[in-house]
């Protein structure tokens, strides 16, 4: 049964139960014995207001006032709630004015109050209850009965309007969010309820009255609106402090900026962390786990790392030292993050790490995610190309990496990864050529040096034509600037214009060796021009094989051709006449010389081949084979000795017949000598029989 009640007694006719500026203390259902059955049966403390009158008995409505007051009895021990503004009353407001009760007026007009309860705004929630007598069922009765009289004005401010409209047009409004420590408790001062910035200024906006205080509420919209511009002058290592590091507890602050490295730049071990601060390795676990847990981690508001990744997404590929540098420059850095420390930061953020490190001898390059494999083995396949060429060139690198690595391989990487080899540096920019110097004894290196002994100073157009004489190596030599500037960084080497000049002079006896070195030494002693036959006589009169001879009279860098089958040494001086001579000397002894000397069918049905070894049989091992037999022997055949060892395999097609190499050469065939070969065409046997 209700009890009699007094005007001024709270709660009043009309007027809200529940202050919103108690929101954060009212935030239970409100007990179900009250309320099952009525309109209100679903309701919150907080949301008890004015129209509660309209849905509720009254005595029903009392016994909520008073489920309210122990509710806001008992929050009156958390610290924020005593920290909380008290609403401002507004200008002119006399406390006469308030429906107060007795007592609360009696303790606001003892501390001065009655005349100026303006002043109340410059307290806190917690300053207000401290007043002697002043208890929460009084400050209860302030509040609603304030909160009250500024709903029944039925104005709005428009400033605060204003600042609501200013702070939803920063696109970052959609990311604040309620549970962010920069910005939740600035948000609580305003609206309790919203989850983001954004959902709280459309309230504001869509409001049909204002809240108690809205200076108050505009002055916090408006710290809100900068702090959230400040963070666009934020570095990331001050960002990540915010976020996961707040000073609260000063050693646990220490601890987790100290192992992400976000004091000095530079990642520590949790057994460093733990021995500076006198704590266990675990324990320091225990404690950075439990400062970066975030429940979603990727909705968290952090633009300074956004921006630090776009940053380095946009410079991909390129050393760490480099983007280290640059983030520093660019202000995103001031202690000197390191790349590492970026991509941690951004694994704690539940942002996608954009790039990886590769290491490449010592140094470090930042690449694409899929392009991890990529450096390595581009060291890998320069370090070969230039160790057989001397030197290579950017395209041919990127297409075979790019016959590995389909789609991932562009030329930034491999140039930014060549850039960290030992030694390299470019020949041709333009042209992508490039050496190392730490490779130079192969390829390039050798032939030049041979040239230099043997021809002494050349220049820069003989020298093409001199290294593109090896046709193993060279599909086409390099072009005569990056030759030149090969020259140029060779040590005991002087360049002169287009002249490359010994410095000092090459012994050729010391740079050449083996067949190439006896080659020059017939011809030094016999020439400057021998004709080659003659040549070929002299050379393997001297031991030298006659397949040596002809790989090397072919593809060495220090022997010219003069003129047909005229050879001699480059850099020789020579006058045509001298080279017509001989060509013409040797067009007069040239005389047909029949190779096959006979064929025919045996009794038994096999063909027999005979011939009578030339210069050219005995060389290169092929022979002829009869018009009329020509598609008769078409085809592979078991080689036998005469013994009936398997000696090889025969192969014949379009009247040519090969394969009789290996045999002829441990046979020691010469010009001159008889060899039969009969072909059993069933069985697919040929059988070789050489005399001398």
């Amino acid at each position: 049964m209700a009890t009699k009640r007094g005007v001024n007694r709270y709660p009043r006719p009309g007027q809200r139960l529940a202050p919103s500026t108690l929101r954060e203390v009212l935030m239970d259902q409100a007990p179900k014995r009250l309320v099952r059955g009525t309109q209100a049966e679903t309701i919150r403390l907080c949301d008890l207001d004015e129209t509660i009158w309209d849905k509720l008995p009254e005595e029903t409505i009392v016994e909520l006032a008073d489920v309210v007051v122990d509710r806001v009895a008992a929050g009156c021990a958390r610290k924020s709630f005593h920290q909380r503004h008290f609403p401002r009353p507004p200008e002119g407001i006399k406390l006469d004015q308030l429906s107060l009760e007795h007592r609360t007026y009696l303790c606001l007009e003892r501390e001065g109050f009655d005349e100026h309860p303006e002043a109340l705004g410059d307290r806190t929630l917690g300053e207000i209850l401290a007043i002697r007598a002043f208890g929460p069922r009084c400050l209860v009765d302030l509040l609603s009965s304030l909160e009250t009289l500024l709903a029944c004005e039925g104005r709005l401010d428009q400033e605060l309007t204003a600042e609501a409209e200013r702070l939803l047009e920063l696109p970052e409004a959609l990311r604040i969010t309620s549970d962010d420590l920069r910005f939740g408790p600035l948000m609580h001062e305003v609206d309790i309820d919203a989850e983001s910035a954004h959902q709280m200024v459309e309230r504001l906006i869509t409001r049909t009255q204002d809240p108690p205080d809205p200076l108050f509420v505009t002055e916090q919209l408006r710290q809100l609106r900068q702090r959230v511009r400040a963070m666009s002058e934020l570095t990331l290592e001050e960002e990540l402090i915010q976020i996961f590091a707040p000073a609260h507890n000063e050693r646990n602050h220490g601890i987790l900026i100290g192992y992400y490295g976000w004091e000095d730049g530079q990642r520590h071990t949790l057994a460093e962390i733990g021995a500076r601060h006198g704590i266990t390795r675990e324990r320091t676990r225990q404690i950075c786990a439990k400062l970066i847990k975030r429940k979603n981690p990727a909705a968290i508001f952090a633009p300074a790392a956004d921006r630090t990744l776009a940053f380095i997404q946009e410079r991909l590929p390129a050393p760490a030292d480099r983007l280290q540098k640059e983030m520093r420059e660019a202000g995103l850095t001031a202690v000197g993050l390191q790349l590492e420390n970026v991509a941690a930061a951004a694994k704690l953020l539940g942002r996608p790490v954009v790039f990886s490190i590769a290491r490449v001898e010592g140094a470090k390059l930042a690449v694409r995610p899929d392009q991890i494999a990529v450096p390595m083995t581009t060291v890998e396949l320069t370090k070969k190309e230039v160790y057989y060429h001397g030197l290579a060139k950017v395209d041919q690198i990127v297409r075979d990496l790019s016959e590995r690595f389909s789609g991932l391989v562009d030329t930034d990487v491999v140039v930014e990864t060549l850039r960290l080899i030992d030694g390299f540096c470019w020949l041709g920019r333009s042209g992508g050529w490039f050496r190392l110097l730490s490779i130079s004894k192969h390829g390039l290196p050798k032939m030049i040096d041979k040239i230099l002994a043997v021809a002494g100073e050349i220049d820069v157009s003989d020298l093409r034509r001199a290294v593109g004489r090896n046709r193993r190596i060279w599909k086409v030599p390099p072009p005569k600037n990056v030759l030149l500037e090969f020259c140029r960084r060779m040590p005991g080497v002087r360049i002169e214009g287009n002249r490359i000049i010994p410095d000092p002079p090459r012994d050729w006896e010391k740079s050449l060796r083996g067949v190439e070195a006896k080659l020059v030494g017939i011809l030094k002693e016999y020439g400057p021009v021998v004709e080659r036959g003659e040549l070929e006589n002299m050379c393997v009169g001297a031991g030298m094989n006659r397949f040596s001879f002809h790989a090397f009279i072919a593809c060495s860098p220090v022997i010219v051709q003069f003129g047909h089958s005229v050879y001699g040494l480059l850099g020789s001086k020579v006058s045509s006449k001298a080279v017509g001579a001989m060509i013409a000397d040797r067009q007069a002894e040239r005389f047909p010389k029949r190779v096959l000397d006979n064929h025919g069918r045996t009794d038994d049905g096999k063909v027999w081949l005979s011939y009578r070894l030339s210069k050219a049989a005995s060389t290169y091992a092929v022979i002829t084979v009869p018009a009329a037999l020509k598609n008769v022997v078409s085809g592979k055949y078991k080689l036998l000795a005469e013994d009936g060892r398997h000696v090889g395999t025969l192969a014949a097609k379009d009247g040519s017949a090969w394969g009789l190499g290996t045999f002829l050469r441990q046979q020691k065939a010469q010009i001159g000598d008889h060899m039969v070969i009969t072909l059993d065409l069933r069985k697919r046997t040929a059988v070789i029989v050489l005399n001398k």
